[in-house]
């Protein structure tokens, strides 16, 4: 019992012995650690905030010619489907015109009908009656002229009483032409032009119609796409503001509109320093600000073209535009949404992975601290890809060697 006592206590006082001297160690190190380097797959993802935006959207406006005033509009935020009342305007004085403009179709049609079977054939079948009776008239006068010329050589008239018939007989000519010339003006111009003039009227009157029927059609306006209504201010009066009922909008000016949220990007501002880490088709985790438990896919579509600075920030610092196009939605998004955006900047298989507080600066020079025994060793490394815990090491380190953790 005596020897398993003192074995227990030689063993207590071992055990201090080594706590004492790591400590001592530690405290000459100023409280640093010892990891291992280590090897395994390495991710570096880069994180900016973003907004929240449909690739495309239906601006809705109104296309009634002048002024129209809101007598029912659909709450903002409403998901609708294509088809559904969006905005429905005060149609009273459409309706009537509509009333009158079909009265003057009327009218222009019965005035049309008149003309082709009543009016004109009945002007012409006069002129036509009109007409026999100048050719029967200078026929009969024709025949006395005759008589009296034979009468005249029997010396039973006077030469003054032939002259007189020839007069009738000329008027009579005269007469007969003057009919047949305005019959025929009647037939080639006046009823044609009568005629076109009647059609152009009720073509005229129908068209207003159709006009105001579309107008009509138009006091109505239907989503024209699935999606969420979103409201655009416009100015009415003095302010700026959401439309309500009883606001008065004009022809082409969009005060409303519909995102197509099936079909979601992000627009994000990389700074200029970091442009190196992104490229087009790189994997993308996206996170709403509102939603930080929602994780949704996408990938990196473009990156712009020509730096720009940005409000609100110093001139001298540049950032790219860059698009990141999102695989899958959620009916909880909203446009305009701020997002949390973590692109893939760099991903290994396999790397040699040193924990970041094991590295240190010497200006733009990376070196770590390597346990070398009871010391220690500064060593150069060069480093490549990083993430928040771990630096991917491409020369200078091995897996298993210790380094010092500050």
């Amino acid at each position: 019992m005596k020897r398993r006592w003192w074995v227990t206590v030689g063993m207590v006082v071992a055990v201090g012995l080594v706590l004492i001297g790591t400590c001592r160690r530690r405290g000459e190190r100023g409280g640093a650690d010892v990891r291992e380097v280590t090897a395994g797959p390495l991710q570096s993802w880069s994180v900016y905030d973003g907004g929240l935006e449909s690739r495309s959207q239906k601006d809705i406006m109104s296309m009634l010619g002048g002024s129209a005033t809101i007598v029912e509009i659909v709450a903002e935020g409403t998901r609708v489907k294509k088809g559904d009342l969006l905005v429905r305007f005060d149609a009273n004085q459409l309706e009537r015109d509509i009333v009158k403009l079909e009265r003057d179709v009327s009218m222009a049609r019965a005035e049309l009908d008149s003309l082709e079977n009543a009016k004109l054939p009945l002007e012409i079948r006069d002129i036509e009656q009109r007409l026999d009776d100048a050719k029967s008239s200078l026929a009969s006068e024709t025949q006395y002229l005759d008589d009296c010329r034979e009468l005249a050589k029997d010396e039973l008239i006077s030469g003054q009483e032939v002259h007189q018939q020839e007069s009738k007989v000329e008027a009579a000519k005269k007469q007969l032409e003057t009919i047949k010339m305005q019959l025929k003006l009647t037939k080639e111009y006046l009823h044609p032009s009568a005629l076109e003039k009647a059609k152009a009227s009720l073509a005229g009157s129908e068209q207003e119609l159709k006009i105001s029927k579309q107008q009509m059609e138009r006091c109505t306006i239907l989503a024209p796409i699935d999606g969420m209504v979103v409201y655009r201010p416009v100015r009415t009066g003095s302010e700026q503001r959401s439309v309500r009922v009883g606001d008065t909008i004009y022809r082409s000016q969009p005060f409303m509109a519909i995102p197509d949220m099936s079909d979601l990007i992000v627009r994000v501002a990389v700074p200029e320093a970091e442009l190196s880490r992104v490229d087009s088709g790189h994997e993308v985790v996206v996170a709403p600000v509102a939603y930080p438990d929602l994780s949704l896919k996408g990938v990196v579509e473009s990156v712009g073209s020509m730096a720009q600075s940005m409000s609100g920030r110093p001139d001298w610092q540049r950032y790219f535009e860059v698009v990141v196009a999102l695989k899958e939605s959620d009916p909880r998004l909203r446009p305009g949404m701020t997002v949390r955006t973590r692109i893939l900047a760099g991903a290994r298989d396999a790397a040699v992975l040193v924990p970041r507080l094991a590295v240190s600066w010497d200006g733009n020079k990376a070196f770590c601290k390597v346990m070398k025994g009871a010391g220690e060793q500064r060593r150069d490394v060069e480093l490549g890809i990083s993430n928040d815990e771990f630096f991917e090491v491409l020369s200078g380190l091995q897996p298993g060697e210790k380094v010092l953790v500050r």
